[in-house]
């Protein structure tokens, strides 16, 4: 780890580029290479073990898919194949993957959206005297002092904001289209010159909270998601009978708990894909393999065979962590090689290879969907793209709101609302908020829903209301 400490300080300063960027190329393809074969042993395991456990309908269902995982994999795990011929499939696989995602995300945010509509209406259907004896029997300041509790408790920040966030999004809408327009508009400014890639992924996932992203690409293969979908789209809410509302509830249960299912399947596959194209795109720049990949490629024939058990993953458990805090100090200076050294990349033909390190490096982040074509690509957000977002972005969100009923709307607005950053200086602006918009509601059913949302909210955390 010295070595690697000292050889990044060098880079940084500058100092004896031309071979210290050859060292730093044979450091990092081979950490990378071992980290991307040990990392695809533990996730295709984890994926073949899940599989058999509560997924076999789906290893019918996707079964032209897993075919190709095995094809690529074979190749990953026969040191004699030449490996350049399968990327292309690689590439490929991984955007059907995301493609998917994109469109189980689609319809998952329509179902959470009309959730939220179906939320507020279920204390609808009892006697008007049972619902104000609710209304009744919960104490503003006791409520509030609970509620409190749960928002604060932590010592952790983010699990604070995470909370505050959560509590917002429940509460009653009651905001101007002008003023939801302006919070939107506030946030966007404040990616104005920084990374496009990070704006766009923002832009991406208030989209699909508020319902304009259309899922089109897969419909077909997946009808009875988008049936339902369809059947919320064109529901009247406002008519629906208590039978009925039971009956819709239900369903919207049960489709969630099978694209919960088929989404799960998809996000360990994509483990599997990314480690394989991470092995694969770091295997070009080597002749031979490691004795760590070597090792790696017969457990993973293993579980393909489905010859494999716990004990042969014991060689490999520690070594995650140490190729991460390895690979972690050689990519404080990836980006800034790629940007700082083109001269010097150009001399040495390393331009691609270390394009290849930086596709690597994502492929092997947490973001398992990062588009690391677009993401190699730097951007920057400018004033002009920021306006012409807002003007983009302010024209989707009018046509939705003309064709979509009072209580979508305000759910839409809601999703979105949760999305933007919190905009309170102190605790006490937060309870202020709170009791304006919850205690101040005079929708007697939506009030007693949302108290009802939020008291379970605090059971769960274990607090008792």
């Amino acid at each position: 780890m010295k070595n690697i400490k000292n050889l990044v300080h060098d880079i940084h300063k500058g100092k004896n580029l031309k071979v210290n960027l050859e060292i730093y190329r044979d450091m990092a393809v081979g950490s990378y290479h071992d980290y991307a074969a040990v990392e695809l042993v533990f996730s295709l395991y984890l994926f073949m073990e899940e599989l058999g456990e509560v997924r076999l309908e789906y290893e019918k269902q996707e079964e032209r898919i897993i075919g190709k995982v095995r094809e690529i994999l074979s190749v990953v795990t026969d040191e004699e194949k030449e490996v350049s011929e399968i990327l292309y499939k690689i590439r490929a696989l991984r955007e059907e993957i995301t493609g998917k995602m994109d469109f189980f995300t689609a319809c998952t945010d329509r179902m959470i959206c009309y959730e939220y509509v179906l939320n507020r209406m279920e204390k609808k259907f009892i006697p008007a005297k049972e619902l104000d004896k609710i209304l009744a029997s919960c104490r503003e300041d006791e409520f509030m002092q609970k509620l409190m509790l749960y928002l604060f408790a932590s010592n952790d920040q983010a699990v604070i904001t995470e909370n505050i966030r959560t509590v917002v999004g429940q509460m009653p809408v009651r905001m101007t289209k002008s003023k939801f327009y302006e919070r939107i508009a506030e946030t966007l400014t404040l990616y104005r010159d920084g990374d496009k890639s990070a704006l766009d992924s923002f832009l991406y996932m208030l989209r699909t909270s508020a319902m304009l992203y259309e899922p089109n690409d897969y419909q077909h293969d997946y009808p009875e998601f988008m049936q339902f979908v369809e059947r919320l789209e064109t529901c009247d809410f406002s008519a629906l009978s208590e039978n009925e509302y039971d009956n819709l509830v239900s369903e919207l249960e049960k489709q969630a708990e099978s694209i919960h299912q088929i989404t799960d399947f998809y996000y360990t596959l994509q483990r599997v894909v990314n480690s394989a194209y991470a092995a694969s795109l770091c295997r070009t720049y080597e002749e031979g393999y490691s004795s760590v990949v070597k090792e790696a490629c017969v457990v993973l024939q293993a579980i393909l065979d489905k010859k494999a058990n716990d004990e042969m993953l014991i060689p490999f458990e520690g070594k995650i962590e140490r190729y991460v805090e390895e690979t972690s100090y050689l990519e404080s200076v990836l980006f800034e090689i790629r940007s700082s050294y083109q001269k010097e990349l150009k001399e040495l033909s390393y331009i691609t290879l270390f394009d290849d390190l930086a596709t690597v490096a994502n492929l092997l982040s947490g973001s398992l969907f990062i588009d690391v074509e677009r993401e190699n690509q730097e951007e920057t957000a400018d004033g002009t793209y920021i306006e012409q977002i807002k003007a983009e972005l302010t024209a989707e969100l009018d046509k939705k709101f003309a064709v979509v009923t009072k209580p979508v709307k305000r759910a839409i607005m809601g999703m979105v609302l949760e999305k933007l950053p919190m905009i309170f200086k102190s605790s006490e602006e937060v309870d202020k908020y709170i009791r304006s918009h919850l205690f101040g509601c005079t929708d007697k059913v939506e009030k007693a829903a949302v108290l009802d949302i939020l008291s379970n909210l605090i059971r769960e955390d274990q607090v008792t209301i």
